[in-house]
């Protein structure tokens, strides 16, 4: 859909009740309407963040974490309250959200081990195009700093993916700083899986085409993200180029440290595993509020399009997870509180809408949002599987949308307030009503039968559909969150 045709569509729209289902804790602010204003060849940030859930965005729910950079994307723009991510673990989800399409489909199903030999190889396929691929022919500079996650091998290198830049390590986890830094707190929890002392193998930072070995063991990592990306913004502001650039910080992902400062500010939580991690969501947020103004004070803020998400939701094991609430812990199941996460974007001079839609989306809408926002008379590419996120804006209330996952052993499908689980090996199939039952404790499988049947064949015939896996699975286990018992699958 062109621009001028969507602005149309838009103004149709009624903007009285588009937030649809009910949301636990969300907010329910009606969309207001702006005025169109002239958009072209906009530049392109997406923040991507680390096991953070969507409890602990304040946009989501006021409480002890306050996070009002991050959450200035969406009160000035959009608010998705039920944005997914295609998988519930890091480098699934990563793939996802770079291809634009299910990772499965290309035999990505399970989560790339750093340690040892045993994902010796396995990445992104290259002959799956990244978003970078495929705005460099549009003539867009682009970047990514920060976590890669998407193969350690040479060939998967982010300058070799359509990134003109990068600076960042390439597995799934590293030390923030040496823990012997001054003014550097590090906090061990209870799942610790080995003391954080030095970067290693992936975990090193690499720096530029050469893959040059960057040692900043004393910088806390957050910040060089940051800085790193506010240095790109500008350069492209002054070069005049539009620019594409991947933010994909690895906080708060364990392990557990943050400056002296920030773990400061909240003497008010007494658990320091918590208030270290509340600490490390501070400096996040003071990080995305300095991209932001970057792009403000170089006067590329109004044609910027921003969007800001999390990979999955937050790991329970470690203990500083809210699982409390229903979406406040998951990661490594499909449990809502694995795929559903905090989700928002805005971009002033081609955005006219603001507010909060429920309507759920995916991360597979990236891909063709951006293309669709670069160049909107070319049509989208077909094997990308998401929708332009503007068309949702833009007509919210419009058909309920059918999403699925699948991690084998483990497969889900969500069909309007409806979300079917199934488990191969524990020859388990459950059905839920998330709208009225979002802690998914109330299995309706047994009184809908014939819902059971229709949602399973149709995630089974999305399975039959898949390659077999590039690598093998590591594990899977039973894991209990809040009194919910569920499978963990990594």
């Amino acid at each position: 859909m062109s621009r001028k045709a969507l602005f149309a569509l838009a103004a149709a729209v009624s903007m009285v009740g588009l937030t649809g289902c009910a949301t636990v804790d969300a907010p329910s602010a009606s969309l207001a309407r702006v005025e169109p204003r002239e958009a072209s060849r906009p530049n392109v940030v997406v923040i991507l963040v680390d096991d953070l859930p969507w409890t602990d965005v304040s946009i989501n729910r006021a409480g002890t974490i306050r996070t009002p950079n991050i959450d200035s994307i969406g009160e000035q723009g959009v608010n998705f309250s039920a944005g997914y991510v295609t998988a519930s673990i890091c480098a699934v989800s990563r793939a996802g959200l770079l291809s634009g399409r299910m990772p499965m489909r290309y035999g990505f199903m399970y989560n790339i081990v750093d340690r040892g030999n045993e994902n010796a190889g396995a990445g992104l396929p290259t002959d799956v195009p990244t978003i970078a691929e495929r705005l460099k022919p549009q003539g867009y500079g682009t970047a990514a700093f920060g976590k890669w996650h998407q193969g350690a091998d040479p060939r998967f290198y982010p300058t070799r993916r359509g990134f003109d830049e990068f600076f960042g390590f390439l597995a799934g986890e590293t030390i923030y700083a040496d823990p012997d830094t001054p003014g550097i707190v590090t906090t061990p929890t209870k799942a610790d899986r080995y003391e954080p002392r030095e970067r290693e193998g992936g975990g090193r930072l690499f720096d530029g085409p050469e893959m040059k070995i960057v040692e900043q063991p004393h910088q806390y990592l957050t910040e060089t993200i940051t800085e790193r990306t506010v240095d790109f913004i500008k350069r492209s502001a002054a070069s005049k180029q539009p620019f594409f650039t991947y933010v994909a910080y690895n906080a708060p992902h364990w392990p557990m440290q943050v400056p002296q400062t920030y773990y400061d500010r909240h003497s008010e939580i007494v658990d320091p595993v918590r208030r270290t991690y509340v600490a490390m969501i501070d400096a996040l947020d003071v990080g995305v509020g300095r991209i932001l103004k970057t792009l403000g004070d170089e006067g590329v803020r109004d044609n910027t399009l921003v969007i800001f998400l999390s990979d999955n939701g937050c790991p329970v094991q470690f203990g500083y997870c809210d699982a409390h609430h229903p979406w406040g812990a998951g990661k490594f199941t499909y449990l809502e509180g694995g795929t559903r996460v905090p989700f928002m974007m805005s971009w002033p001079a081609g955005l006219k809408t603001r507010g909060t839609i429920d309507a759920p989306v995916s991360s597979l809408d990236i891909a063709p949002t951006i293309l669709d926002a670069v160049a909107p008379d070319t049509p989208i590419p077909s094997e990308l599987e998401g929708v332009d996120l503007l068309d949702t804006i833009a007509a919210p209330n419009s058909a309920p949308r059918t999403l699925m996952w699948d991690q084998r052993p483990v497969r889900v499908i969500r069909e309007g307030r409806y979300k079917l689980w199934h488990s191969d090996d524990w020859k388990q199939t459950h059905l839920y009503d998330i709208e009225a039952d979002p802690w998914e404790r109330n299995d309706l499988a047994a009184r809908q039968p014939e819902r059971v049947r229709a949602m399973k064949e149709r995630v089974d015939a999305f399975d039959a559909t898949l390659p077999e896996p590039l690598w093998p699975i590591h594990s899977t286990r039973e894991i209990i969150i809040n009194g919910r018992k569920t499978e963990f699958v990594y």
